[in-house]
């Protein structure tokens, strides 16, 4: 997949292997699933 787009807006995936989710403008992290976030 090349990019993905929610109601219009071009979203980023979420980093990891495990959780799968959209980041978009609205959301606000930290984020689950990059690196060093296993114990969260």
């Amino acid at each position: 997949m090349d990019q993905c787009v929610v109601d219009g807006e071009q979203v980023a995936s979420q980093e990891g292997n495990f959780y799968g989710g959209w980041i978009t403008n609205d959301i606000v992290g930290p984020y689950k699933g990059g690196q060093g976030t296993r114990g969260w």
